[in-house]
């Protein structure tokens, strides 16, 4: 091997008491003779092994050392090298830090492959030795359909993993820590815990002496195993920097984002920080883009509401309001019906916070408070768009509600959300928000309530006959149901216990007659509206949960937890 002191190597050997001086004479013979490198003599042997010779080189020639076995090659840094340099010369590239490629080679000295490549991929390029048998593992390893990794690696150095920055010098800085390999793989191990077990959150909550993680699945928090307190702010840092996010801000909420690969799915995750008294609370949303849309008839309406709300949506102009609390599927229902209105024949154009989900021919609009685009600028923009249908991700203020209104009434269709309760409490709302009743009695067509709730796993669910008193505080008629059975959830292997599996969705949808629209205009109480709404034939969110419970689907205590508060 060029440019390396082999007697100098060979004391190093000797001095760490691995070979003696007539194996390092005897090897230096042979290699007087074939010209083999003295250390493949050796390793040929059985003397040493190949890590040994390679973490010997590092010593000598005061390089890093990197042992592959252990650290998962960075897609990103494979991208840069072609795999003709890399076979080659037996090399791989490892990782990117700071404008810098690391690259681990059987010889980090050979120069004329460091210029090369840095000359190639446009930024600086450290080499680090590695055992030449682990280096073309990793290359077959990278050539494997389906083996990535979207989370940054690091490096080893003297059998202990830091980040590449700390190869310059000691005392790495919060951002260095977070590039270490074990934070790395936990992070990773908690998103990719977190997809596989369907949540749609992931909380990490500090407390005094402990950090927690829950995940929220099917709507519900449930607690995993401690992370240890040690890694917190590591933890915290690390998922900033992939988030775009300022690590040294910690006494203000932040926001961000980023993709992920995670079990060959992409996922976006949408990161909040909040400041609390032992550290920053973060939660991630979990959106997964591979999971699509839900058809409507998918969503859990029943058949008759889900034809009364397929009329509504194509109606050419109107306001069609989405209520319901947060986590309880407003946008999920609002995308399933821009699905199904989807058409070359209609411009349709949104404005969310975020855009969560992508659709083709859809116009989708993001906004930007930094900016200066708010819903109200952005809604005021689109009706000069010439759009048949105006999807407003949430309506929060009196400015965007009339504009909302002023669309819905000069001949657009326009879909989006309040915070509600119920529907009737939708009117309501609009009103205290400052827009006057006659323009909300004129202009809404439809108020669709929802809640989330969880479906009984068909596995485990276990059956049982309901008491009279349990039907009465139901509603049910108990002459109508001498044979009815109630389920109830257990838990089982399938369901990992929790007695449910996936949810569905519950609705209240309140179509205005003209008693209601007068109710609204006069500024009555959400409760006689209601009364007059259940009078016309509305089923109210509690109905729909008992309907969903006489027919097996889900259970007495996941409704009354869901509408307790109707």
């Amino acid at each position: 091997m060029p440019g390396i002191d082999q007697r100098k190597l060979g004391q190093i050997l000797i001095d760490r008491g691995l070979i003696t001086p007539a194996q390092l004479e005897d090897a230096l013979s042979e290699q007087g003779v074939t010209g083999r490198f003295f250390g493949e003599i050796l390793v040929g042997r059985g003397v040493l092994t190949e890590e040994k010779i390679a973490r010997a080189l590092s010593e000598q020639l005061g390089f890093g050392f990197v042992d592959l076995k252990e650290i998962p090659v960075e897609t990103q840094a494979m991208e840069l090298v072609s795999r003709e340099i890399c076979e080659k010369n037996t090399l791989i590239p490892v990782f990117i830090s700071q404008n810098t490629l690391t690259v681990a080679m059987t010889n980090a000295l050979d120069v004329n492959v460091v210029d090369q490549i840095q000359a190639a991929c446009r930024m600086r390029v450290r080499p680090v030795f590695a055992c030449a048998s682990d280096i073309r593992k990793a290359l077959e390893k990278q050539a494997s359909p389906g083996k990535s990794d979207v989370f940054k690696s690091s490096a080893t150095l003297g059998g202990k993993l830091i980040p590449a920055e700390t190869l310059l010098g000691p005392s790495p800085t919060m951002e260095q820590q977070a590039n270490l390999r074990p934070v790395i793989e936990r992070v990773n191990q908690i998103v990719e815990k977190a997809v596989e077990m369907g949540a749609s959150d992931i909380h990490l909550e500090p407390e005094k002496k402990k950090f927690v993680c829950r995940f929220r699945v099917d709507g519900v928090l449930h607690t995993m195993p401690p992370i240890p307190f040690e890694e917190q702010a590591a933890i915290l840092s690390r998922i900033k920097i992939m988030a775009d996010m300022d690590i040294a801000e910690k006494r203000l909420p932040q926001d961000g984002r980023f993709r992920a690969h995670v079990a060959q799915r992409e996922v976006d995750l949408r990161v909040s920080t909040f400041p609390s008294i032992y550290g920053e609370n973060m939660v991630m949303r979990i959106l997964d883009r591979s999971a699509g849309l839900l058809r409507m008839e998918d969503l859990g309406f029943a058949p008759k509401n889900l034809e009364v709300f397929r009329k509504l949506i194509r109606k050419p102009y109107g306001m069609i309001l989405v209520t319901g609390p947060t986590g309880s599927g407003k946008t999920t229902a609002l995308y399933s019906a821009l699905s199904e209105l989807n058409s070359a024949e209609k411009n349709i154009i949104t404005l969310e916070d975020p855009v969560e989900y992508e659709i083709s021919n859809v116009r989708q609009s993001q906004i930007n408070v930094k900016a200066g685009l708010t819903f109200a600028l952005g809604l005021r923009s689109i009706v000069r768009q010439d759009p048949d249908i105006i999807m407003i991700g949430e309506i929060r203020d009196k400015e965007t509600a009339d504009i909302a209104i002023h669309a819905a009434l000069t001949g657009h269709l326009v879909l989006s959300t309040l915070h509600t309760n119920d529907a009737p409490s939708a009117a309501a709302r609009l009103i205290d928000m400052g827009v006057e009743p006659f323009l909300v009695s004129s202009s809404v067509i439809a108020i669709l309530a929802q809640r989330l709730i969880r479906t009984l796993c068909s596995t485990c669910k276990l059956e049982y006959k309901p008491s009279k008193e349990l039907l009465v505080q139901l509603g049910v008629e108990d002459k109508t149901t001498q044979n009815i059975v109630f389920y109830k959830e257990t838990g089982c292997p399938k369901c990992k216990n929790y007695g449910y599996a996936g949810r569905s969705g519950i609705y209240e949808l309140l179509v205005p007659n003209d008693r209601v629209r007068d109710l609204i205009t006069k500024k009555s109480p959400a409760s006689l509206i209601m009364e007059e709404a259940s009078k016309a034939g509305m089923i109210t969110l509690r109905q729909a949960g008992i309907e969903k419970i006489v027919k097996g689907i889900t259970s007495v205590s996941e409704i009354l937890r869901v509408t307790e508060e109707i």
